[in-house]
């Protein structure tokens, strides 16, 4: 915190002073030779904080295995620290006295820091860090600094809580901006004046902001997810609901708690609060009842339902577009090299398992670089468009269009055989032959060569570099026995020779 505000803070002459039996604590508690009996006894100067130590000591909250029937019991049980910061936490949340501060509420105020230590307790048990009664006197004191700026600078502090619409989440912002530091520094500052260890202070000081410290203080992270679940339980801002969806989200980042056991959570702190509250004679606030809670939480997780739905959705489409541009020629539209070249390792591998035959056909568009050079490369490039997409409309659903590179495509025909391949090129040769390209107010003629392999289950060395290589082959033999040709070869063996290429 900057020193102005500090200074400022003890010009004022209001700054909360503990009762007369909390000092004498603290102080007992500076020396090392204190006696418990000496604790004890101090602690019964003030019958009401004394019946408030007994109360909590025995209740369910505190986790202890026995009764305790005294101070000096508690004391021996819950040890001379724990008994003192239980008498400052219990003490500060007394709602009477102090200059009205315009938009604070003492019983909210005691109300809220009692939620926070029943949140920081309930997630200390969850996550498994810290101890929870630490957690819990923490999570009392962390709000400390709220009521010291409302009772010292009260007309300055209305104003802050007048333009915040989320309290406490929004406090810090502009608390910074109109008096040079925020409720947390405000008060680790007072409770470091008053002798608290500095652990404490420094995870109250740093919860707000634990994220931007390289090493933060252990109990800080927990201080933080446990501001937003009390501020869920007992709202105190303009905006409710949004501080649910707050929980759910800052639970899940920090700890991975589901937002199933978000609703557990805040049930339980609901109803411990309100045990608590009675306990510790805090007066009845607003809070949200068990079934509201339960109620807001169900709505935010059919809303997070609903948009993880929305967001898988996005990200199925999002995954399909990336896979399609991964495999897909972006001139053409068919498959690229990578995609074919996967599609035919698969392809080879069902016909060796199913026992049945598997073409391929590989597809030259005759004269292309003549094309090229004569009409230049955007008309070849609509005639590749063009090629593509006549391939594509002329083959079975099951079979695999693919541009291999340049001007040369690939067709997969699985399950056929040596008669029905030949009568799948013919048909795409000839289909080929009657396609006019428009052009410059030209129609283009294209004609295409077309080499095809056929290998059988029973082939030996059945794998996609020998089957290309056999396809290329008689490709090369359509192309030399005069283009717009179709040769065939079937396990090897050719249908046509070079020479004299099969043609329909």
């Amino acid at each position: 915190m900057t020193e102005p505000l500090c200074t400022r803070l003890g010009k004022t002459g209001r700054l909360p002073t503990p009762p007369a039996v909390v000092i004498r604590l603290l102080e007992l508690t500076r020396r090392s030779d204190v006696a418990l009996k000496e604790i004890a006894d101090t602690v019964a100067m003030d019958p009401s904080l004394s019946a408030k130590i007994l109360r909590f000591v025995n209740s369910p909250l505190a986790g202890l295995s026995r009764e305790v029937t005294s101070l000096h019991q508690a004391v021996a049980l819950v040890g001379v620290r724990g008994v003192k910061m239980m008498a400052l936490s219990f003490s500060l949340l007394a709602t009477d006295g102090g200059k009205r501060c315009n938009g604070f509420s003492k019983t909210q105020f005691a109300l809220q820091s009692l939620g926070c230590g029943v949140a920081a307790r309930v997630l200390s048990e969850m996550t498994k860090k810290g101890t929870a009664q630490e957690a819990f006197i923490m999570g009392l004191l962390s709000q400390i600094g709220r009521s010291v700026l409302a009772g010292a600078l009260p007309d300055e502090y209305s104003k802050v809580l007048t333009a915040a619409r989320r309290i406490p989440a929004d406090l810090p912002e502009f608390e910074r901006v109109a008096l040079g530091g925020t409720y947390t520094e405000v008060g680790a500052w007072v409770l470091r004046n008053w002798g608290i260890p500095e652990a404490l202070c420094s995870a109250i000081e740093t919860f707000r902001r634990f994220h931007e410290i390289e090493a933060p203080p252990a109990m800080a992270e927990i201080l933080h997810v446990a501001e937003t679940a009390a501020a869920a339980v007992i709202p105190d801002g303009r905006v409710e609901g949004t501080e649910i969806q707050s929980f759910i989200e800052e639970a899940k980042e920090h700890f991975d708690i589901d937002p199933e056991q978000c609703l557990t959570a805040t049930s339980e702190i609901a109803a411990e609060i309100e045990r608590t509250r009675e306990l510790l004679e805090i007066p009845q606030g607003r809070m949200w009842s068990s079934q509201q809670i339960e109620t807001e939480v169900r709505e935010r997780l059919a809303e997070l339902s609903m948009a993880m739905h929305i967001e898988n959705q996005s990200m199925a489409i999002q995954q399909e577009e990336l896979m399609r541009r991964a495999t897909t020629d972006a001139l053409t539209g068919v498959g690229n090299r990578a995609a074919f070249d996967a599609r035919l390792s698969l392809e080879l591998e069902r016909s060796v398992r199913s026992e049945s035959p598997c073409a391929l056909l590989m597809i030259d568009v005759d004269h292309f670089k003549k094309l090229n050079d004569t009409q230049g490369h955007p008309a070849g490039d609509r005639v590749l468009q063009a090629v593509a997409h006549l391939l594509d409309e002329n083959v079975r659903k099951i079979d695999y269009v693919g541009r291999y590179g340049g001007d040369e495509f690939t067709v997969i025909a699985p399950g056929t055989s040596g008669d029905g391949v030949i009568h799948l090129a013919e048909r795409l040769r000839k289909t080929t032959q009657e396609l006019r390209v428009p052009w410059d107010a030209r129609r283009l003629n294209v004609t295409i060569s077309i080499g095809v392999a056929v290998f059988t289950h029973a082939t030996d060395g059945l794998d996609a570099c020998s089957i290309i290589k056999a396809a290329d082959a008689q490709l090369y033999a359509a192309k030399c026995a005069g283009r717009n040709r179709v040769a065939v070869t079937v396990d090897n063996v050719p249908a046509a020779c070079a020479e004299n290429p099969w043609e329909a």
